[in-house]
């Protein structure tokens, strides 16, 4: 029998997972007004009042679903009810036409990050529970078979500088139910999750339909894979922070001695996340390319091989990995403008931003180069940065001056009031690869 979930175990999850708050903690929650998110604001109210905290509920309008406005009005009435503030986030842009999902999680996800930057938030909150985290595992297990160590949803992680928290993970949605029904609060369900055409949906309806003996050797699987997951990503962020090397221009330099001695699947998935990163994709490259790497050419010395959009060289004591500058060229226009005080993704990888004024972004070329050899060029060699990648930086024209970031002196680009910052969508320190 499911029982609510009461103040003190709550407030002792909070304690014993290593969550990190401020004296005085502002935190903000991701809210649906369904009964997940409510029995988060239910509990998380009790615990801030006693730690001197403030709370915000961010409710995000997709502007999908006629039911919204109605979400909205609630989310302003619990709040005022509860004494917490809240903002409603809203999705006015064009919507796309495929993968709308995905694009509204994006979408909300980013305006969230950037509300509590903004308000120096430095924690969100969301409901996730453990069977939305077993549905996560049971779908990546349906895609990724030859991936080692699945998981679910983690405890935590942190985007652009804001933490993100799930305190629910390790509790049955059951339970979320009986601590909204104990405390007597309704709240919104949403149509969506009845939805078959949402892979997750589909997942939920399979879960549910197993029997009970099926059931629980997918939760005991699921337990067992979690935990080798947690000690798989111990080993990999032990191997990152001892045997690879970031220049923040964008190449990765592994020991490749180190390397070589790893199992292959670890080596597989080592290569996977730095050219996910290295390449300002979402997506992972296929295992069965790596593979043929690994099995053709990792011996060889001063080889190149080319794999998601990136090019690996092999040398004799290291592997380098960095953009393919055919792909820079290809998928960036020639030229752009980035406006003042307007910041843009470059290549899928680059942060540009201007403080003072409007600035001109290029595509390197060998003209180029050839205008800005003699200024660069021992900046260049005194960094040890290969002519190949030094092609796959944007080239900056502010005031009719031209610059390449990273061989441009910092305390220049400060005064000239010009950022760049490699940026990519999955940072290599980020979970989800």
């Amino acid at each position: 029998m499911s029982e609510a979930i009461t103040n003190a175990e709550f407030s002792s999850v909070l304690k014993n997972h290593s969550f990190v708050f401020e004296t005085n903690p502002s935190i903000a929650i991701s809210f649906s007004c369904g009964s997940d998110s409510l029995a988060l604001v239910i509990l998380m109210n009790n615990w801030i009042k006693k730690h001197d905290g403030l709370l915000t509920l961010l409710y995000f309008d997709h502007k999908l679903r006629k039911e919204s406005y109605l979400e909205s009005k609630y989310t302003k009435e619990i709040s005022k009810k509860l004494g917490i503030n809240c903002k409603i986030l809203m999705w006015n842009e064009k919507k796309p036409k495929t993968s709308i999902m995905q694009r509204a999680r994006e979408i909300r996800y980013k305006k969230i990050i950037n509300f509590c930057k903004q308000n120096s938030i430095m924690t969100v909150m969301t409901a996730h529970h453990l069977d939305d985290s077993l549905e996560t595992y049971y779908m990546k297990r349906k895609r990724n078979a030859d991936t080692p160590n699945l998981s679910g949803i983690p405890f935590k992680n942190t985007q652009d500088q804001v933490q993100i928290l799930r305190p629910f993970i390790n509790f049955r949605k059951s339970r979320l139910i009986k601590t909204c029904e104990k405390n007597k609060y309704k709240w919104f369900e949403d149509p969506s999750n009845q939805n078959e055409n949402f892979e997750r949906v589909k997942v939920r309806k399979v879960i549910a339909s197993l029997s009970k003996n099926k059931r629980s050797n997918l939760y005991s699987e699921f337990k067992v894979n979690s935990d080798e997951n947690k000690f798989f990503e111990t080993q990999l962020a032990k191997f990152f922070i001892e045997n690879l090397e970031f220049n923040e221009y964008g190449k990765f330099t592994i020991n490749k001695k180190k390397f070589k001695i790893q199992n292959k699947s670890f080596q597989i998935e080592v290569l996977k996340r730095i050219l996910v990163t290295c390449s300002g994709s979402v997506y992972s490259p296929r295992s069965r390319s790596i593979n043929f790497f690994l099995d053709k050419y990792l011996k060889l010395e001063n080889i190149k091989f080319t794999i998601h959009s990136c090019i690996i060289k092999c040398c004799s004591d290291k592997i380098l990995i960095f953009r393919e500058y055919a792909k820079t060229k290809n998928f960036n226009p020639q030229q752009l403008t980035i406006k003042k005080q307007v910041s843009i993704i470059w290549d899928n990888r680059f942060l540009i931003s201007s403080i003072f004024g409007d600035i001109k972004c290029f595509i390197f070329n060998d003209t180029i180069w050839l205008k800005l050899r003699d200024h660069y060029r021992l900046i260049k060699d005194s960094q040890n940065i290969p002519y190949d990648i030094l092609k796959t930086l944007p080239v900056l024209s502010y005031k009719n001056k031209m610059i390449i970031p990273f061989l441009t002196d910092k305390e220049k680009m400060v005064s000239l009031g010009i950022s760049v910052i490699f940026k990519p969508k999955i940072p290599l320190t980020k979970k989800n690869f």
